[in-house]
């Protein structure tokens, strides 16, 4: 009897050098003169075993100057059919696509999570804006259960900001076995961890700056316009219950007028708590840890005042 392995390509050593290849493909990191065979090699001598890997060595702008990255050149060089010009080429290529950055969309297509295309990737990106607020909503996720939601109405649904909720306006191409999948991608901590490690390696840009990437004088640069967003950079959290507004459409307002993330709990690196009608426990937290927190009046004022500016 053939015993198959049915989890995800990265976790099943049989069929993980696919995902390896996925990941550095075209539509994903772009990783120039790499075949899938001689990633396949890199991943039999234990060379790699994650997209991240060869980022965290080779990624830094002076790789030469390390030891281990000395190391992993000559182990590659000595491998049949590579020799130091391919072992240095692959290590160049890698810098260059670190230093130069990927598009979110190209970061989430990067990940191979099931159900997830281009097209997909371009939506999901187009809806969380930046690394950062798609990598909070994958962890919000990973504890999301319906007992725990039907206890506390606070808790929205996973990616909400597609799918997620009774008030969420759905986005068009992503559908519930998309939202399945991205859910159970939340809950394999390894593929987590590879994810954040990848993010870590490498430049990937946020959504407004995807758009004028070819254009090497705006790489990186934010415009006038996002300076003086009154949201600019925040991540913002929502308890109780807003007037005339429900808190999908109060968390897309946030994060067209600049806001960084919009995640369903409150950390140390919560800027600002919008405080609503019985907001009761995230408020006290928020108190405690010196979080600014403003009631829906002073919100709403500041949502007027930018439509008005």
């Amino acid at each position: 009897q053939v015993m198959r392995c049915t989890g995800p390509q990265l976790l099943c050593q049989p069929r993980a050098v696919g995902a390896i290849v996925h990941a550095y493909s075209r539509a994903g990191l772009d990783v120039k003169g790499i075949s899938e065979s001689r990633l396949r090699q890199l991943m039999e001598e234990n060379i790699i075993r994650f997209p991240a890997d060869l980022f965290a060595v080779f990624g830094a702008e002076s790789f030469e100057d390390s030891p281990k990255a000395k190391d992993m050149l000559d182990k590659i060089a000595d491998l049949p059919g590579w020799g130091a010009l391919s072992s240095r080429n692959l290590a160049e290529s890698i810098r260059t696509v670190a230093s130069e950055g990927v598009p979110l969309s190209r970061y989430i297509y990067a990940l191979g999570i099931r159900f997830i295309g281009t097209q997909s990737s371009q939506l999901i990106a187009s809806a969380y804006k930046n690394v950062d607020a798609f990598l909070d909503a994958l962890d919000e996720a990973s504890t999301y259960s319906e007992t725990s939601s039907n206890d506390d109405e606070d808790i929205k649904p996973p990616f909400a900001l597609l799918f997620g909720g009774k008030e969420a306006e759905k986005v068009k191409g992503i559908g519930p076995s998309a939202i399945s999948a991205l859910v159970s991608f939340s809950k394999e901590e390894t593929l987590m961890t590879a994810a954040k490690d990848l993010a870590r390696s490498l430049k990937i840009y946020d959504v407004n700056v995807d758009v004028e990437r070819d254009n090497p004088n705006t790489i990186g640069k934010e415009s006038k316009e996002s300076l003086s967003l009154p949201f600019q950079g925040m991540t913002i959290v929502f308890t109780g219950t807003l007037p005339g507004m429900s808190r999908i459409s109060a968390q897309k307002a946030v994060t067209k007028l600049g806001a960084k993330s919009t995640p369903n709990s409150i950390s140390k690196l919560t800027n600002l708590v919008v405080e609503g009608e019985k907001g009761g426990k995230k408020s006290r937290r928020a108190r405690d840890l010196g979080v600014k927190v403003i009631d829906a009046d002073e919100f709403m004022n500041l949502l007027n005042d930018s439509k008005s500016s």
